[in-house]
C-alpha cells in the first residue's frame, strides 16, 4: 500500500492530530517528541516568523510517520529554513513505526521538495545519532542531485539500562564504592533533616521557581543557560506541560529539601518504558550531600517501581552522570541543504554556525576548563 504524506499548518488540524501523535511517540519511546512537549514549547517560544510545517505520513489512513517541523521566514532574500518544531530540545526527533523510517523518510522528502516555501535548509538538531532519518532523507530526496548533508556536532548522552528485576538488584550490580557512597549520602542527607518528593499540581509553580533559581545559581559565571535565557516564557511553557502531564507521570520534578527548603530540583520526562533527565539545579551550600546524584538515584528507584526500562541522562558526559551510566546514546546536529540555485547562498549562511559548533566541540575536548571559559567569553564579545 502506498504512503500518503501531507504538510499540516492549520492549528485545528494539528490539535486533532495529538492522540495519534502521542501514540506514535509512545511506540517509538521518545518522551520529548510527544505532542505536549513539542507543541507547548513551540507555541510559547516560537518567533512571529516561525510557522508549523508538520509532515504526516499515512498508510491506509493510519499514521506511521511524522516530521514535526516549522519554517523560519526571517532570513534575508526570502530564504526558508526548516527545522524541528521544538528546536534543539534533546531528542525532539522525527518519528516512524519501527523499521519503517526509510519508507517514511521517502514520503517526507517528496513532500518537502515540493513545499511552499521551498526548503533552502533543513536543520535537524539534537536528534539521536542512531537514527537513520538524516541519511534517509538525503538519499531519497527527489531528483538526480543529492542534497548536501553534514553532521557538524555530536554530544554523548549517557544511559542507564534498568533490566534487572528490581532497584535493589540494579544497585547490587554496581561497584561496592558506588553502593557505599550512595548509601552513606542518603543516610547523611536524612540525618540532616533531608527528604525528597515529586511535584504535584499544587506545588508545581513554587517548585519550578526553585528549579530556575537553583539552576541559575549553578550557571552564574559559567556561560549561558537556555533555561535562564528563556525567562518567563520558557517557565510558563514548562509549567503548562507539567500541569498536563504530571498526573500520568510523564513530567516529573524531583525535589530534595532540608527542613522544608529546596536544595535540589531536577526535571525528568517519560513515555512508555523510557525516561530522560532534562535538567536541574542544586545549592552548592549542600554540595557535601551530592544532591544531583541523590536526585537521579531517587528517579531511578521510582522508574523501577513504574516498570520502566531505560533512563537517558541527557546530552553531556558530566562525571556525576557517568557514575550511573552503563551505555550512551549520543545526539547529533545535522544540516541538509537541498540542491538548486540557492544552495551556495544557503551554504554560506549556515557555514559560520556549523563551523562554530565544530570549533567549540574541539575546544571542549582539547582545552583546559580555564581556556574554554576564555573562549566562551570571546565568543560573547563577538558581533
Amino acid at each position: 500500500m502506498s504512503l500518503d504524506a501531507e504538510i499540516l499548518t492549520d492549528r485545528e488540524r494539528i490539535d486533532a492530530l495529538v492522540p495519534e501523535w502521542q501514540a506514535l511517540a509512545t511506540a517509538c519511546g521518545e518522551p520529548l517528541a510527544a505532542p505536549t512537549w513539542v507543541l507547548t514549547l513551540s507555541r510559547e517560544l516560537a518567533g512571529a516568523s516561525q510557522t508549523p510545517r508538520i509532515v504526516t505520513v499515512r498508510e491506509g489512513g493510519k499514521l506511521i510517520g511524522l516530521a514535526p517541523l516549522c519554517v523560519d521566514l526571517s532570513q534575508p532574500r526570502r530564504a526558508a529554513d526548516y527545522r524541528l518544531l521544538a528546536g534543539d530540545m534533546p531528542r525532539t526527533t522525527l518519528l516512524a513505526h519501527g523499521g519503517r523510517e526509510w519508507e517514511a523518510a521517502d514520503a517526507v522528502a517528496r513532500v518537502l521538495a515540493d513545499a511552499d516555501p521551498r526548503a533552502d535548509v533543513l536543520a535537524l538538531e539534537s536528534i539521536p545519532v542512531a537514527t537513520c532519518w538524516p541519511i534517509a532523507l538525503a538519499e531519497q530526496w527527489p531528483g538526480r542531485t543529492r542534497p548536501l548533508l553534514r553532521r557538524y556536532f555530536t554530544m554523548s548522552s549517557p544511559t542507564v539500562a534498568m533490566t534487572q528485576e528490581s532497584f535493589d538488584a540494579w544497585l547490587a550490580a554496581k561497584s561496592s564504592n558506588f553502593r557505599s557512597q550512595m548509601r552513606r549520602m542518603r543516610r547523611r542527607f536524612a540525618e540532616a533533616g533531608g527528604s525528597g518528593r515529586f511535584s504535584t499540581r499544587e506545588t508545581l509553580h513554587d517548585d519550578w521557581a526553585a528549579m530556575v533559581q537553583l539552576h541559575a545559581g549553578r550557571w552564574e559565571g559559567r556561560g549561558a543557560s537556555s533555561i535562564v535565557a528563556g525567562g518567563a516564557s520558557l517557565s510558563a511553557a514548562y509549567e503548562a506541560i507539567g500541569h498536563e502531564l504530571l498526573e500520568q507521570g510523564d513530567f516529573r520534578l524531583r525535589v530534595l529539601e532540608i527542613d522544608g527548603k529546596p536544595i535540589s530540583v531536577q526535571l525528568f520526562a517519560a513515555i512508555g518504558s523510557e525516561v530522560i533527565y532534562i535538567n536541574g539545579g542544586w545549592d552548592e551550600e549542600f554540595a557535601q550531600f551530592k544532591p544531583a546524584m541523590l536526585g537521579i538515584l531517587d528517579a531511578i528507584e521510582d522508574a523501577f517501581a513504574r516498570g520502566e526500562r531505560r533512563m537517558d541522562l541527557g546530552p553531556g558526559a558530566q562525571p556525576y552522570k557517568l557514575r550511573f551510566a552503563d551505555g550512551t546514546d549520543p545526539v547529533a546536529w545535522w544540516v541538509l541543504i537541498p540542491p538548486g540555485r540557492r544552495m551556495p547562498l544557503a551554504l554560506a549562511r549556515t557555514l559560520p554556525r556549523t563551523t562554530w559548533r565544530e570549533l567549540r566541540d574541539a575546544a571542549k575536548r582539547s582545552l583546559s576548563p580555564e581556556r574554554a571559559d576564555r573562549l566562551r567569553e570571546l565568543r560573547r564579545r563577538l558581533p
